[in-house]
């Protein structure tokens, strides 16, 4: 599908995910898209010196940035509300690719729900899950 253009840019420009997006699939309601974690990212250089670990809070910043940019291209502009839920399965390491599968469902009071999946792939190619993410937004057509 593509790479992330200038639909996201403003929010990509303060936030410490920086890898262009891949879009594999989107439509109206769910998504997939991937990049790879560059193991010259600066987020490493203070997360666990001799243990470099990509911290848990850019994978839930991942699937929040793909749900953004997968509202934008519906028409819709979100505000987080809250991370409901979060479960870390796995460590992400640099160089490694992670992919955000989800979908976005309308939830009670006008609210937007988010449930993602973040896979990460190995050396091996093999991809396993590093995180279950919930998010809730506040949230309205354009």
């Amino acid at each position: 599908m593509g790479v992330l253009d200038d639909a996201g840019t403003e929010v990509m420009a303060a936030s410490p995910v920086r890898a262009p997006i891949e879009w594999e699939h989107m439509d109206s309601e769910e998504f997939c898209a991937s990049w790879t974690i560059s193991p010259d990212d600066p987020i490493f250089r203070g997360h666990y010196p001799g243990f470099l670990i990509y911290p848990g809070v850019c994978l839930i910043e991942s699937a929040h940035q793909v749900a953004l940019a997968h509202a934008s291209a519906h028409g819709r502009s979100l505000v987080l509300a809250a991370i409901e839920n979060t479960r870390f399965r796995r460590p992400v390491f640099p160089g490694h690719r992670i992919t955000v599968t989800g979908r976005t469902v309308a939830a009670d009071g006008g609210h937007l729900r988010c449930a993602a999946t973040v896979r990460s792939t190995r050396d091996d190619g093999e991809p396993r899950e590093a995180a279950r993410i919930r998010l809730r937004y506040a949230g309205q057509i354009r």
